[in-house]
């Protein structure tokens, strides 16, 4: 089965501009989101795993390297699982 992400809670969003802040009240991360982080943020709502990220990334971005987006997209997840607001279901 593949590893699903899945944000915790409680979380507060705020939008800036056209960034995304996203906050955990009880450890007070705080983590800036770039429009491409927003879209993984908004895509693991549900719980997502990286293939579906990354597939709905190339077939909007077919320009960009695979490598690129993946590399990308590892970043933001990674961020936000550093920061205490996402979790991994490796299921």
């Amino acid at each position: 089965m593949t590893a699903r992400y899945h944000r915790t809670a409680p979380i507060e969003c705020e939008e800036l501009e056209d960034e995304l802040v996203v906050m955990e009240s009880e450890s007070q991360a705080v983590v800036a989101l770039n429009p491409m982080g927003r879209i993984v943020w908004e895509l693991i709502a549900d719980g997502a795993s990286f293939d579906h990220i990354d597939a709905i990334f190339r077939e909007a971005h077919p320009e960009v390297y695979s490598s690129v987006l993946r590399r990308d997209i590892q970043g933001v997840l990674d961020t936000l699982l550093d920061a205490g607001l996402i979790l991994v279901d490796e299921g």
